[in-house]
């Protein structure tokens, strides 16, 4: 599959690979010289695989705090929230963010690979409720805007986002058309996400990219945009979250709010709590030389405890980071061992994120 603009990807030289069924851009230049742009100055994404759906009618907030583990209902019009969905086992169905317009009218932005999951997961739980659920996964198109650099550049076009706060988002006219500007992003280095048909989606990258030159403007992959988030700490669906773990396992954890009354799955989870099977996922760093990978296996004390669900090297610290989900509890400053192909290989456990947040200008 394509997104609307992967003839531009190509035109700008984009190494294309696949990912979960889509053809995406993994770099332009480079993934450190990209990294390296969203951290100091502006870069831009398009992130267009993933979907939005629209759940509109009365039943629509409860519908959806029932689905979630953090708290969807009694929200301000015009906030975002992160939230993570479970089945009634407990395990995770996506992570994902929900957008509200009013009590009655919200939209949700869900991962790429999960589309068609949580669309039936939606349906199935909505079947006797009052709402309309409508995929919007052809029409509409996601542009990130990411960067120190993002909002003074969108704010030339648009100047009502220059007062945008962060997990807020406003609705603007460009040509005639809606479009929704969010500040949701999921690199730590600020900025602004842009929601809108795939026709105005095209528009708008380019003239993005024309208007971003100033600012030093690059655009970036999924290389990139994974080394920007792991640095932040944050999961990743099928790395840190799936459905054979649990959201309390996770670093998506503090999303849960044990006051609602119900939630799916919140049984299950309660029922967990109460076990020795609870797994826990910690940040560490590398002591010395080397890359942490996904799946090396954890040790402490010449024994397994866990697993790395995402690794990569760190362009903004130099070294290696990682998340890794383990059996045991551990303590900030705890020595593991990362097995390396055939070596053990000191690391220690950090605070996330990895970086502190990059402050706008």
């Amino acid at each position: 599959m394509h997104t609307v603009l992967y003839e531009n990807h190509r035109a700008l030289g984009a190494k294309i690979i696949d990912f979960g069924g889509w053809e995406m851009p993994v770099q332009y230049k480079g993934i450190i010289e990209e990294h390296q742009a969203v951290r100091k100055h502006v870069g831009i994404f398009d992130v267009s695989h993933m979907g939005r759906i629209y759940v509109e009618g009365l039943g629509a907030e409860a519908l959806l705090d029932y689905l979630s583990t953090n708290q969807i209902a009694g929200k301000k019009d015009g906030t975002a929230t992160y939230t993570v969905w479970c089945t009634d086992s407990g395990m995770c169905v996506d992570d994902l963010i929900i957008y509200r317009e009013s009590s009655s009218k919200f939209f949700i932005v869900v991962n790429a690979g999960n589309r068609e999951k949580d669309l039936r997961h939606l349906l199935h739980y909505s079947v006797t409720r009052d709402v309309i659920i409508n995929d919007r996964f052809n029409e509409d198109g996601i542009l990130a805007l990411q960067g120190p650099d993002a909002l003074p550049l969108i704010s030339k076009l648009f100047p009502n986002a220059q007062s945008l706060k962060s997990m807020h988002f406003i609705t603007e006219n460009f040509e005639n058309e809606n479009i929704v500007i969010s500040q949701t992003g999921y690199t730590g280095a600020g900025g602004v996400e842009i929601y809108a048909t795939n026709a105005v989606i095209v528009k708008l990258w380019e003239k993005l990219l024309d208007a971003g030159k100033e600012f030093g403007i690059e655009p970036v992959g999924l290389g990139a945009r994974d080394t920007l988030r792991l640095e932040m700490g944050f999961a990743l669906y099928g790395h840190e979250l799936s459905e054979t773990i649990a959201p309390t396992e996770t670093v998506s954890s503090w999303t849960i709010k044990w006051n609602k009354p119900d939630f799916l799955g919140k049984h299950a989870l309660e029922s967990l709590e109460k076990t020795k099977k609870k797994r826990r996922e910690y940040g560490i760093v590398l002591t010395g030389k080397g890359v942490i990978r996904e799946g090396y296996p954890v040790f402490q004390h010449g024994k397994q405890i866990g697993r790395v669900t995402s690794g990569t090297f760190s362009p903004s610290l130099q070294h290696s980071i990682a998340i890794v989900l383990v059996d045991n509890n551990l303590n900030i400053g705890d020595s593991v061992d990362i097995q390396i192909r055939q070596n053990l290989c000191p690391a220690k456990v950090v605070h996330l994120p990895f970086i502190g947040t990059v402050r706008h200008h």
